[in-house]
């Protein structure tokens, strides 16, 4: 497992409402899974930490945590299963 100290920023593709796509460093690899999803609320009351995380499965065999920000929108790739 890798996870990174600085996350790497992520773009989530999207398709009628379905995940397809993770875009990572120009990479786009193809979503052919989403093995777990939840959200931490940490520190709610000082407006701290507010993100949805999601585990995926491309179909280069990359198993990864990606979560998004959301207060700002943005998504970040944070680890990295071997």
């Amino acid at each position: 497992m890798r996870l990174f100290a600085e996350p790497l920023p992520a773009k989530l593709v999207w398709d009628e409402g379905e995940l397809v796509a993770l875009v990572v460093a120009g990479h786009r690899h193809t979503v052919v899974e989403q093995l777990r999803r939840w959200r931490v609320e940490a520190d709610w009351w000082k407006e701290d930490v507010s993100r949805d995380y999601v585990t995926l499965r491309t179909a280069d065999g990359l198993v990864c945590d990606v979560y998004g920000d959301r207060r700002s929108g943005a998504w970040w790739l944070q680890r990295v299963m071997d």
